[in-house]
């Protein structure tokens, strides 16, 4: 049975006003979303209470809030898209969040980490977006020279590019166990202008506007985590997996359709770290 932790109602703003409630893999409904406050934040609770928060690519600030409920000293939300940020700012203060307490800001994640002081944050959260740029090891460099005490990192690995995206169907051919056990990575094409944003670093190519995505293998994240002397803890997804799960069963749309949101978690789709800075 599932575990019955809930922070955000069935009818919350950040719930009925986010755009990717019926997407595949990671849906922004009510289950999913609860369940993934649970195993990010609230059981890394000691590293999010009283904690200088920055939440990277923070869309419209959904964890930042959950952040602050549980007891975040302040957040810090960057995003690259504006209409993001405002909005972020219009739920906040429908909750009367004291403004103190957090700020959001359309600001380019690697600009941020490279000019920020040393140790400017407490904790570092990093949802969904280290796929999201060209240089996942530079990113998590960056975040470890801004990060005090730990990086939150949840992220699509290797197995997605063969199952999801524009060049999923010249990948999955090649793609096997063996494949996704040695030190990997795969870089794809993905359509730059998604339902409500678009992904900063984008190019023109064959009269299409594109951005480069990256998949690394679980064992390349943990090769990485190693040589920047973060210690890695990957985070429990176990009280919501309903099913084991291996990753080509969620190849076919029928697939897809049929499956619940923790299979990509339980088939290695999608893998979650607490990486504490030594």
């Amino acid at each position: 049975m599932a575990a019955s932790f809930q922070l955000f109602a069935p009818d919350s703003e950040f719930l009925t006003t986010d755009t990717r409630a019926t997407r595949w893999a990671i849906p922004y409904n009510h289950a999913c979303l609860n369940a993934r406050v649970d195993v990010l934040l609230n059981r890394n609770r000691d590293n999010v209470a009283g904690a200088r928060v920055l939440d990277l690519a923070s869309h419209i600030g959904t964890f930042s809030y959950a952040a602050l409920q549980m007891d975040a000293a302040s957040v810090h939300g960057v995003d690259t898209e504006a209409d993001t940020i405002r909005r972020a700012g219009i739920l906040f203060a429908n909750r009367s969040v004291p403004q103190a307490r957090y700020r959001f800001e359309v600001r380019d994640a690697f600009d941020l980490l490279e000019t920020c002081d040393e140790d400017a944050y407490d904790t570092i959260f990093c949802f969904g977006m280290l796929y999201y740029t060209a240089e996942p090891y530079r990113l998590l460099t960056l975040m470890k020279r801004a990060a005090r005490g730990t990086i939150l990192l949840d992220t699509f690995t290797a197995a997605y590019a063969a199952l999801q995206g524009k060049d999923a169907l010249s990948i999955h051919p090649h793609v096997t166990d063996e494949v996704l056990n040695l030190p990997i990575q795969f870089t794809t094409l993905t359509q730059a202008e998604k339902k409500d944003y678009t992904l900063p670093e984008s190019f023109p190519h064959k009269d299409r506007n594109l951005s480069l995505t990256t998949f690394p293998s679980i064992p390349l994240l943990e090769t990485w985590f190693q040589s920047l002397n973060l210690k890695s803890t990957a985070m429990d997804w176990s009280a919501y997996i309903e099913r084991p799960c291996h990753w080509k069963e969620l190849w076919t749309p029928e697939q897809k359709k049929a499956s619940h949101w923790a299979d990509v978690y339980s088939a290695g789709v999608r893998a979650a770290y607490r990486l504490d800075v030594a």
